[in-house]
């Protein structure tokens, strides 16, 4: 399945899901660390990831990607040229 980029995914929520696709399982302060961030902004960043079905799992297990957000991120690859 093809995702586009265009969805409703802003620049900073792009970026989450990239660092955490980078880190694997981590938590909203390792990421908002990576991004520069404070851990209650990206707690709100990753909670909409969620909520789209980029990411899984939650503040006390860390999160990860899906599927859909690793779709989602080679697609965004793709386009960049990388």
């Amino acid at each position: 399945m093809k995702y586009s980029t265009r969805q409703s995914i802003v620049a900073s929520e792009r970026d989450a899901l990239e660092v955490i696709r980078e880190l694997g399982l981590t938590n909203a302060e390792e990421v908002g660390k990576e991004l520069g961030f404070s851990a209650e902004y990206t707690a709100i960043l990753i909670r909409s990831l969620h909520k789209q079905g980029y990411v899984r799992g939650t503040s006390l297990t860390g999160y990860e990607v899906t599927e859909k957000g690793k779709a989602f991120v080679a697609q965004l690859a793709k386009e960049r040229g990388a």
